[in-house]
């Protein structure tokens, strides 16, 4: 793959997880300081320029913090109306995170067919590769979390199998899932596979009327 692609296409998994985690620690250093969507944008601004690497960015942002705002909801200590308030925060997380696949997704296909790399007729993967890159963000949350859990037993003198089997099996699951995209990308630049933009319609029934509505998300 030339330098030119690269800028537009990301090489491989292996430059995807470096953003994340580089995300994922950096929140946990401002944490105390977000208390919203509009704070965590603030304290934690993009820095990477405009492009597949800057939306990898901010889909982590994205998913880092709604990560922390279902903490909130499951506080069986809150009341109705803190409640209330996270639901309408993660609907919103939400949205911003189906959107911001979408636009993934339009950058990773615009490179590579700028680049002439998409043939007409080449078979299709069942996923995107923003729809991978958006598991992977998950997963590396995951894998964060255990592995603070896990020194934590430590700390405490506690037995850390189980939560070293999970991280094992979180590991093992981030790299199979890394290595599906860097066989489809491979695939797509090959020939032998090919890719499609599918925008996200949300179906659901209007409040009061009952109407069935259909929107791009």
């Amino acid at each position: 793959m030339s330098h030119d692609v690269d800028s537009l296409v990301p090489s491989d998994s292996g430059a995807i997880s470096t953003i994340l985690t580089d995300v994922i620690t950096r929140w946990h250093e401002q944490e105390e300081s977000v208390t919203d969507w509009e704070s965590a944008k603030a304290e934690l601004p993009l820095g990477r320029p405009e492009g597949w690497a800057r939306t990898v960015e901010l889909l982590q942002l994205i998913n880092t913090f709604q990560w922390h705002e279902e903490d909130k909801s499951r506080d069986h200590g809150a009341d109705d109306i803190v409640l209330a308030t996270v639901k309408r925060s993660i609907d919103a997380s939400n949205r911003r995170r189906v959107q911001t696949i979408d636009a993934l997704d339009d950058l990773i296909y615009t490179g590579l067919n700028e680049a002439g790399l998409l043939k007409d007729g080449a078979q299709l993967n069942s996923e995107s590769p923003a729809s991978i890159i958006d598991r992977l963000t998950v997963l590396a949350l995951k894998i964060y979390h255990v592995d603070e859990a896990l020194q934590a037993y430590r700390a405490g003198g506690e037995d850390p199998g189980s939560m070293q089997d999970r991280l094992d099996t979180l590991t093992e699951q981030s790299r199979d899932l890394g290595a599906c995209l860097d066989r489809m990308l491979t695939g797509i630049r090959s020939g032998d596979m090919g890719l499609k933009l599918y925008r996200q319609v949300k179906v659901y029934r209007e409040p009061g009327s009952g109407k069935l509505v259909a929107d791009l998300d």
